[in-house]
Formats: structure tokens, sequence, C-alpha cells
């Protein structure tokens, strides 16, 4: 998730921890919140060991999001804690509270992580298979409305307050001015915050927190089932052009419209020794939203488009790619082999290899990689499950 809703649930956390004593000390938990609930981050400073681009994309989300690395990230920070005059001036009550904080958001920062399709390893190195959750897009306005009505409501100040809802509603209005939020997402909006700002007005500062952090999690788990009826919806769409089984589908939601999914479906054909990438976007009420009329669709500016399943499904593009040289690769560059351990929709293409997740970033596509003769294999790789195993057969098997 992005970093402005890490920083929301740690004010949140920061504001449930805080007891009936210790509300002098906010700043103090507020600030730790934020701290601990944005630390797992701190993985991009080192990623330098690895050559580019192979060093973001193998260590960004790497060890310190895994659940030993939380444990080592929490053992540091409850060391620096402990050097405050403030934090060891506490009763044990409330140093309890405030360790607490610390580790709970810091498991924030993993389970929210857990949630969109760019994946975790969380259990590693007992399983260093990735976790896809597939049902949150990274940027999530009904995350930042529920969470940021709380923080404003909960500011000692007329300034504080406005220097959590002015961003908020600055980050909102720049998404529906690009066409990323429907106008129907746009009006349920203002009527949900309209409602949240009444209803936590007369809250105690703690029941605000714990009101937020509820909602958000019964929206979290609303986008995690309607994301089982997407899979399903997606593949039903794609079975009449389909030859074989699908591997994988991989959703992301619109943003405050979940009735809305880009879909990257993998479908291996071994006897034709090629897999297939079909990349379109989903409706699941194409009589109210039609997918052409999803934000992503419009945005990716596709110019053909073919209609599957009753019109839910707009498929944009069709990418088949040849499973032996893909295994040709895995098997003899040793650069490749590493990149499989992070590309979930591998795209070979123009002497270069690339995730079709990320093929329509604003700018260069972070994943791609050119396909050169190099010196030496890279340094520092880290030992994650191959996304993509599924289609490696043997060279899959070598590489682990």
């Amino acid at each position: 998730m992005d970093n402005i809703t890490h920083s929301l649930v740690g004010v949140a956390l920061a504001d449930l921890s805080i007891g009936r004593t210790s509300k002098a000390q906010r700043s103090l938990f507020v600030g730790a919140g934020i701290i601990a609930a944005n630390l797992p981050d701190i993985d991009l400073a080192y990623a330098a060991i690895t050559p580019s681009p192979l060093g973001y994309l193998l260590h960004h989300r790497g060890h310190t999001h895994t659940v030993l690395g939380l444990a080592g990230l929490a053992a540091a920070l409850v060391l620096a804690y402990w050097f405050f005059p403030a934090v060891r001036k506490m009763r044990f009550s409330g140093r309890l509270r405030f360790w607490l904080l610390i580790a709970i958001a810091l498991a924030s920062h993993l389970g929210l992580d857990t949630l969109n399709s760019y994946g975790v390893h969380p259990f590693y190195p007992v399983d260093n298979e990735w976790y896809f959750g597939d049902a949150v897009f990274i940027l999530e306005p009904w995350l930042w409305l529920i969470l940021g009505i709380a923080a404003a409501w909960n500011g000692r100040s007329g300034a504080a307050r406005l220097a959590v809802a002015l961003p908020m509603a600055l980050l909102l209005a720049a998404a529906v001015r690009i066409g990323a939020i429907p106008v129907e997402a746009v009006g349920l909006l203002a009527v949900a915050g309209s409602i949240s700002a009444w209803a936590a007005f007369g809250m105690s500062s703690r029941a605000r927190a714990a009101w937020g952090l509820a909602i958000c999690a019964v929206i979290i788990c609303g986008c995690m089932g309607v994301s089982r009826v997407a899979r399903r919806a997606a593949v039903d769409a794609l079975h009449p052009v389909l030859r074989g089984p699908v591997t994988d589908v991989i959703l992301t939601p619109n943003p405050a419209w979940p009735l809305c999914w880009s879909v990257i479906a993998v479908e291996l054909r071994e006897t034709d020794a090629e897999f297939v990438l079909w990349r379109g976007t989903l409706s699941l009420a194409p009589v109210w939203t039609p997918p052409t009329a999803c934000g992503s669709h419009r945005l990716a500016g596709a110019r053909e488009t073919r209609v599957l399943g009753d019109g839910r499904f707009a498929l944009r593009d069709t990418r088949p790619q040849s499973l032996t040289r893909l295994r040709r690769l895995a098997d003899g560059d040793c650069w490749v082999r590493a990149w499989l351990r992070f590309g979930r929709a591998p795209v070979v293409e123009d002497g270069s290899i690339y995730d079709l997740r990320f093929a329509e970033r604003i700018g260069q596509n972070f994943s791609r990689m050119e396909l050169v003769p190099r010196e030496g294999c890279p340094s520092n790789v880290p030992n994650w499950g191959m996304p993509r195993a599924d289609l490696l057969g043997a060279a899959g098997l070598t590489a682990e």
C-alpha cells in the first residue's frame, strides 16, 4: 500500500493505544505509530546491493517484509526508543502499550502490503513463496477517507486537522480529474464522508480510531470477497478463447470502484510450447458500468477492444509467449533466473524481459531488464520462490 495509508493506520493505532493518563504523550505515540507503520520500506535503502533493476525488484518488499524481519525491526525500534526520557518515565502499563503499538503498527504494514498484486513472502525462510492478495488497489480512496476523518477529528488543533484533511481532499480531487475515479464513486465517497464525519464528531479519540480501523477492516474483507468473484468471472469470460489451463489470474481493482478490475490471465499451452497473457478489464456490473467505461480501461488508451463474457470483459491485448525461450533463458542466464524470482507476468520482446503488471506505469517500466551478455551473475540475490515456476518445468526446479 501507499505510505499515506500506512501512516494513517499508524495514527489510528496510536490513538487506540493511548491510555487516559497518557494524552499529553500523544505526539510520542503518534510519531512511533507512523514510523513503525512505514519502517519496513527501509529496504529501499539497501536495494543497491544488487545491480539494477534487480535490486529494487528483489529487495523491495524483501527481508523487512517478513515476520522474521519485522521482529528485527521491532527490536531496533524498542532499543532506540528506550533512550527517550519520556518512554523511560512511563509506568509499566504505558510502556507496554507503547511496545504493543510498535509491534502492531509494524505488522499492519505487512498485512496491508499483502492485499495487492505486488505480493510479499512473509514466512521466509520457512516458506519462500510469494503471496498475492489481488484485492485492494495500492492507492485506495475509501481507506484514505475513513482513516483520514478519524485522524482529522483527533487532531489537537485546527491546523493539525487541516494538515490531515487538505492533502486527502487534494489527492481525491486529482484522482477524479484524471478520470481514475468515476462520478458515481465520487458521490458515494462524499455521502459516506459526510455521514462518517458527523458520526465521529461526538466520539472520543480512542473510539474514533477503533471505529476507523473497524470500518477499514470491513472494506478490506469485502474487497477480498469481491476479488474471488472477479477471479471466477474473468476465467468464465475468457473460457471460449482458452485452449489450456489458466495458471494464474492477476487482479487489481479500480480505486474506489471495486466493480471494475484490471485483469491479466496466464494461460499455459504446453502442447503448443507457449503461454499466453490475456490482458483486459472486467466489470462485475456491465449494465451499470460497461468494462470499456472503467477507469483502468480508459486510462490505458486501448485502441482495439474485443468484448467477451456477455459484455463483462473488455479484452485489450493478447501476448503469446514462447515457453521454450523462457525456459532456455531461465536455465542458461543467471540474470533472468534472478529476475524470475520477482516476475509474475513475464514478457520477452524487443531484447528485454519485463513484467506486464507494470507495463502501463507512467514513465519507464521499472521491471524491464535488457537481455544482453553480462560478466558473472548478479550479487546478493535472495532465494525468493519464482511466481511463474508453474511455467518453467525443469528449469524452474533447477533454479530453486
